[in-house]
Parts: structure tokens; C-alpha cells; sequence
């Protein structure tokens, strides 16, 4: 038998399926924004103990759907319209800046790479892989960043996607499957502007692109249910 093809199957913790429970439950809005994530609650409701629990949402913190205050514990958090802007303000800034940076050092080969994860990302959008494409597309931004050869930057600009990354997939996640096609087609757009090393037109198009991030982001969060 030919195992060449056979890929090792995954091991899941608990908390791995605790986390991806909470996900669902978040998603779903059966766990509406400003919700409180009481360790031991969950934990009975589930029949785990609180540890995997406590990690579960602590990998709900780093991702950005829950947040912890000192006061109300841990709970379901949807950034405001106002921090949305901010936070998409500040990226345009920056990837600006990115674009700079790179159009100074463009080489062939980061075309090669750039095309690569498209390729990777159409295939995605092909099979309705949501997931996939959501990854590539942050592969994309972080082989930008890279070529811009600016650590402090990458550190910073990282940052700010990772804090509405979760809320792009979910946003993401609603596109019909030609909307998905056409988020495609905006990166391979994207790459022949950078060929021309025209760098208004460059800035001019990833500004295009972050704003248009952030309306689907703004659009999927006023369709989230609000816990009163």
C-alpha cells in the first residue's frame, strides 16, 4: 500500500475542543457579545475540568474575541465601530509605509512568492475553503511586511491585523463564492500594480484594500446579536 498520500491525522486536547466549542458557540450567537465566560460553568456544562477551560479562553484572548478586565472577569468582546476605524486607520498608515519600503527593494522574486500564495489562495476559494483562504491572505501581508525589511514595523503592523484577525475570518467566512473569487482577484491586482514599481498607485491600492477589509469587518459585527 502507497501511504505517500496519507496525511498524519491531527491530535486534539481538550482544550483544543473546548476552544473550537466556545468558537461555534460565539459565531453561532449562542454566546452574544459582552457575555461572561465563567471557568467553572463552562467546565460542568462540558463535562472537563477548568483547565482546559482556562486555556481555551485564553486562546480566545489572543485571538481577540474575549477579553479579560479585572473587574468583569473574562467575557465575549466585539471592538466597537470606533476602535474598527482606529485600528483600520492606523493599518492604512503603515502599509502605506510598507509599500514604500518595498517598491525601493522589489525584485523578482517577490513576485514568485506573491504568486504563489495566491495560486494557493484561489484553490482555497475554489473548494470553499474559508479557512484556507483567510490564512493565505495573512501570508500575503506578512511576505510584504518581510520584504519591507523593517522589524519594528513587522512587530507593530503584525499587531494591528492580529487584533481584528478573527473578526476579518468571520467577515470573510460570509462571502458568497463569488465575492470570494473577487478578494482573490483584489491580491493578484495588487501584485501587478507593485510590478510597475509606481508607488502612488501601489499606496492607492492597499489603502482600497484595508477599507474594504474594514466595511466587512463593520458590516459582520452589526449583524452579531449584543447581549443586553
Amino acid at each position: 500500500m502507497n501511504h505517500a498520500r496519507l496525511k498524519p491525522v491531527a491530535q486534539r486536547t481538550l482544550s483544543d475542543e473546548v476552544t473550537e466549542r466556545l468558537h461555534n458557540a460565539i459565531r453561532e450567537g449562542a454566546l452574544p457579545p459582552g457575555t461572561r465566560l465563567v471557568e467553572q460553568e463552562i467546565a460542568e456544562f462540558l463535562a472537563v475540568s477548568r483547565i482546559p477551560v482556562r486555556e481555551a479562553i485564553q486562546r480566545l484572548v489572543e485571538e481577540g474575541l474575549v477579553r479579560k478586565t479585572p473587574r468583569r472577569g473574562a467575557y465575549v468582546y466585539l471592538p466597537s465601530p470606533h476602535e474598527i476605524e482606529e485600528i483600520s486607520s492606523l493599518r492604512v498608515v503603515l502599509e502605506r509605509f510598507v509599500i514604500e519600503r518595498v517598491m525601493a527593494r522589489w525584485l523578482p522574486e517577490y513576485e514568485t512568492a506573491l504568486r504563489r500564495i495566491v495560486a494557493e489562495m484561489r484553490r482555497a476559494a475554489e473548494q470553499g475553503n474559508v479557512q484556507q483562504v483567510h490564512e493565505q491572505d495573512y501570508r500575503f501581508h506578512y511576505a510584504l511586511w518581510g520584504f519591507a525589511d523593517h522589524s519594528i514595523m513587522l512587530e507593530v503592523v503584525s499587531s494591528m491585523r492580529a487584533r481584528i484577525n478573527r473578526f476579518l475570518y468571520e467577515a470573510t467566512s460570509a462571502l458568497s463564492p463569488d465575492e470570494l473569487t473577487s478578494h482573490v482577484d483584489d491580491h493578484d491586482k495588487l501584485i501587478e500594480i507593485f510590478k510597475t514599481c509606481d508607488v502612488t498607485a501601489a499606496q492607492a491600492e492597499i489603502t482600497k484594500h484595508i477599507l474594504g477589509a474594514k466595511q466587512r469587518i463593520l458590516t459582520y459585527c452589526q449583524l452579531m446579536p449584543v447581549d443586553a
